[in-house]
């Protein structure tokens, strides 16, 4: 099959913008090696696995552009969904060595049976009938089932609101270095949000303007929450006066 050219426009983006994601989550995660720390890990994870919704939009444009055909409805329901329940573990474990200290515990035995229970009801209803997730209209564009959409968008409010609350930690923080990681964590959060909103709105009737800002929003939420974590020198350079 042949994709039109608006879907070769979307496959485009959302490869890059997947690409992207992908290569600044491995960056983070490889600071583990050296810093020995597991937020570092556990944070690269999370944005890995953030951009697996994008996966199967991803690999159909690859599969569809190089050898014509689609991949599989049922490869592409696991892509888009059975890696978000575990994005919810690593991401609660990063805050929790982060931020939540004193209130892992109970964070963790609050979000870690959410997650798991997502996971088993997912796993349940792709293995008896894939139909009971959603029904593909065409090469990018499904309609998911309503307790698929309700889920996505819970996550997707649990992400934005701890996300603000660990920039607004690190904005609060004493020191320039700090108080910079907020800027462009919040930056970040705040891409993000309007790049799923974007989407949401778009969803229906795509056009080339929503999905242009959506991955253009999505790349600099990608790279503004790289440079919140990690900070690299030449960053810090420009935006931080040195002191003698």
């Amino acid at each position: 099959m042949s994709l039109t050219p608006l879907e070769i426009f979307y496959g485009s983006f959302t490869l890059a913008s997947f690409i992207i994601s992908t290569i600044l989550g491995l960056l983070i995660a490889l600071k583990y090696k050296r810093y020995g720390k597991v937020e570092y890990l556990a944070v690269g994870i999370t944005w890995i696995l953030l951009a697996s919704p994008y996966w199967s939009d991803a690999i159909q444009f690859i599969t569809t552009m190089i050898f014509g055909v689609q991949i599989p409805t049922n490869l592409y329901y696991f892509l888009a969904n059975a890696f978000i329940a575990p994005m919810y573990v690593t991401w609660i474990i990063a805050l929790t060595r982060i931020l939540f200290t004193k209130q892992k515990k109970i964070l963790r035995a609050i979000f870690f049976p959410i997650a798991l229970t997502f996971e088993i009801i997912f796993l349940v209803a792709f293995f008896i009938d894939a139909n009971l997730i959603g029904d593909q209209k065409s090469a990018f564009v499904v309609e998911w089932a309503l307790w698929i959409q309700i889920y996505l968008l819970i996550s997707i409010v649990v992400l934005l609101i701890t996300g603000f609350i660990l920039a607004r930690a690190s904005l609060k923080a004493g020191g320039d270095e700090l108080r910079m990681k907020g800027i462009f964590l919040l930056t970040a959060f705040i891409s993000f949000t309007i790049a799923t909103v974007i989407d949401v709105i778009g969803a229906e009737s795509p056009s080339e303007i929503t999905i242009l800002l959506a991955r253009i929003f999505l790349i600099v939420s990608s790279l503004c929450f790289y440079i919140g974590f990690i900070l690299p020198k030449f960053v810090r350079n420009l935006f931080i006066k040195q002191q003698d």
